[in-house]
């Protein structure tokens, strides 16, 4: 027998879920993460997952692995000292940056703007000349002054060295000669070049994503090496691969070079899986809510593929990395409630994280949280234990909310459930942002609600956003996890085109898509993808000619032999733009950037359907209890979903309850358990 294994750290909980090859059976498993090492929370929830599974980390064939070490990085500016070797007369390029400003009006006056990656102390220029548009050298590269930059970024510390000079996508041979004097000069310092992190127009883009690169590269090649000699002295000998931000994976080697793409490797995840489990059921058009401990990511699934971006943004700090477009808030179970001056309430963004938690963990939280929210209304009822393993603590719940209702003068239910409408509606507003504010009618879409809060909110949510079917999968607490055993092997290749529809015909972006693909495919057969895996999706960056809002369009390569190729993305284009924006240009498309995205299938999990039984869920019945809603409390039947069977329906309210997450379906609306183990909540029937 043998098993895959998809390990997602969070903030807060380390999700596991083992895959049996031979049954098609899940276990999952969550652990609490270790934010200073969070190798040894991994090396932890692999052990016990493949234990409660019933096999040994010696029996797993492939591990798919999800990880905020880049993310934190970033945001906590915790990352190695990067030097920079640019253009002479550029050295100042990431201290101009862009000019932009955070909202809303006035948000200027409160912005402290970060120190860039790399320092001006640490940064060196040096002379030659690429020209552009020709990517013509009109001037040689000044060799020795790049040796000198070597030695001194060397001798003065820098961890890693980033290279990045003018005009390099269009011809890389200055920077690939800077790479190879820093291997005879400095064997031992990483170093990465533009041309190759990002071949894209855009001099500030391009060499920011290259430093970000840099700034993580030192930590991820350690982290991953720890974490590969960790499983090993464990007795494993799987194939482990990262998720990237863009929900595809790369091997480890491939991620120790790259890891400016796993900015985003744990939201990613969650919304693949997501979108596999929406399609299968034959609802390709939804949102997702993926509700953790410490914030809340949303996105939009559109005929059962994720919504990709290339613009990637981790705090302040937006770069050029394809990702998962995922919009994030700070709205979690630990997010942390508190009076403000004014007398209104604040929830989050602060949260209570995994040490010391909510205060209904037990470990020495005092302030209050949406979780101890919960437990006081009966959301999360008395017979639950985190985990399936640890009590919560109810008084402790109940005094820290009796806090707020003591500033507020209400009652302690009143405060519990002031908090829930305020997380909630921060919720709704990042929901709007991806459906609304992008031209899409969120009635139109189904809800994928999962993490280990999410089920608890999804339906005060979609009965308010009324994007009905709510879809809570098997394991929402480990569904970022789920979704990197539904991933493929996955890289992008780009170059930039800056070519208008009146200059070029459909067979020329043909050969230019041709040359790419083969560039993905040899990339793919480097990972060990044979040819016969390899899959192509071919996309073109189109605007109008002499504007700069960009709209990525999907290409059928073949079409673009045909009179009408052009033509399809033209009419695509406008299409989007003018459901984004209400308006279209009488003005030639220009395509900016052309892309390939090559995929190597790997057989990571199947979705079996299972045979309905009778609709009365009474065999799963465990318990009933006093829930909270609308201002009254109901007695409400728990259900245990591991006795749930497909076929079964639930008149809300009820609860139902599980290891790594609590299902709330509120009253009036009817839950009925489908053939893949989802539960499908509707509106009760004149409602």
């Amino acid at each position: 027998m043998t098993y895959n294994l998809g390990v997602d750290v969070g903030g807060t909980f380390t999700d596991v879920i083992v895959f049996d090859e031979t049954t098609h059976e899940l276990t999952i498993d969550k652990v609490l993460s270790t934010p200073a090492n969070p190798s040894e929370g991994v090396i932890h929830g692999v052990k016990e997952a493949t234990e409660k599974a019933g096999t040994s980390v010696s029996e797993l064939e492939l591990l798919f692995h999800g990880t905020t070490v880049v993310t934190n990085m970033l945001l906590e500016e915790t990352g190695s000292r990067v030097g920079l070797i640019t253009t002479a007369g550029h050295e100042d390029v990431l201290h101009l940056a862009r000019a932009w400003t955070p909202g809303p009006l006035y948000g200027w006056m409160d912005m402290e703007k970060p120190d860039p990656l790399a320092d001006l102390v640490d940064t060196r220029g040096v002379d030659g000349t690429i020209t552009s548009p020709a990517g013509e050298e009109t001037e040689p590269l000044d060799e020795d002054a790049v040796r000198e930059a070597v030695r001194e970024l060397e001798a003065a510390g820098v961890e890693a060295l980033t290279v990045a000079l003018l005009n390099s996508y269009l011809n890389p041979a200055h920077e690939e000669r800077v790479r190879e004097i820093v291997a005879e000069e400095a064997p031992e310092l990483p170093v990465s070049i533009s041309a190759e992190i990002v071949p894209e127009y855009g001099e500030y883009e391009r060499t920011l994503t290259t430093a970000i690169n840099d700034y993580a590269r030192p930590t991820v090649i350690s982290y991953l090496e720890d974490l590969d000699e960790s499983l090993g002295e464990a007795g494993s000998t799987a194939t482990m691969n990262v998720v990237r931000s863009d929900g595809g994976l790369m091997s480890s080697q491939a991620a120790k070079e790259r890891p400016v793409e796993l900015a985003l490797s744990g939201p990613s995840g969650g919304v693949v899986g997501a979108a596999t489990i929406a399609s299968k059921k034959g609802v390709p058009d939804v949102l997702t809510l993926d509700m953790g401990g410490t914030s809340t990511d949303v996105s939009l699934v559109e005929g059962g593929s994720a919504e990709t971006t290339r613009q990637t943004k981790v705090g302040y700090r937006e770069f050029k990395s394809r990702s998962v477009d995922v919009n994030t808030v700070g709205a979690g179970g630990g997010s942390i409630a508190r009076v403000q001056l004014n007398g209104s309430l604040q929830v989050g963004p602060e949260s209570a994280g995994a040490d010391p938690g909510p205060a209904c963990y037990g470990q020495g939280g005092e302030e209050p949280t949406v979780t101890d929210a919960n437990v006081v209304l009966g959301r999360i009822p008395p017979s639950v234990q985190l985990g399936g393993r640890m009590e919560l603590d109810r008084e402790a719940a109940r005094d820290a909310v009796a806090t707020i209702a003591d500033e507020r003068d209400t009652t302690v239910e009143e405060a519990a459930q002031a908090i829930l409408d305020i997380v909630n509606e921060n919720m709704h507003g990042a929901l709007r942002v991806v459906s609304v504010e992008r031209g899409y009618d969120p009635r139109e879409f189904g809800l994928v609600a999962f993490g280990g809060a999410g089920p608890m909110h999804a339906n005060a949510l979609v009965d308010v956003m009324d994007a009905y079917p709510l879809v809570i999968p098997p394991g929402p607490g480990v569904m970022s996890a789920f979704g990197f055993l539904t991933s493929d092997i996955q890289n992008e290749f780009s170059e930039t085109y800056l070519e208008t529809d009146d200059d070029v015909d459909g067979e020329d972006v043909y050969e230019e898509l041709q040359a790419l693909e083969a560039e993905a495919s040899d990339w793919l057969a480097s990972e060990g993808v044979d040819e016969a895996d390899q899959t192509f999706e071919y996309v073109a960056d189109c605007r109008y000619f002499r504007q700069d809002i960009q709209m990525s369009i999907p290409v059928d390569i073949e079409n673009l032999r045909h009179e009408a190729g052009l033509a399809e993305i033209n009419d695509d284009f406008e299409a989007r733009h003018d459901r984004q924006f209400g308006f279209s240009l009488d003005a030639p498309l220009e395509i900016a950037t052309l892309r390939v995205i090559g995929k190597g299938t790997l057989q990571g999990v199947t979705i079996d359907e299972q045979e309905l039984h009778d609709a009365d869920p009474s065999d799963a019945e465990i318990d009933w209890s006093d829930v909270y809603f609308d201002g009254s409390y109901y007695e409400t039947p728990i259900y245990d979903r591991t006795e749930l069977r497909p076929g079964n329906e639930l008149e809300g309210p009820a609860i139902v309850t599980d290891d790594d997450s609590t299902v709330v379906i509120q009253p009036d609306h009817t839950a009925t358990i489908d053939r893949y183990g989802n539960i499908e909540i509707i509106r009760g029937e004149g409602q």
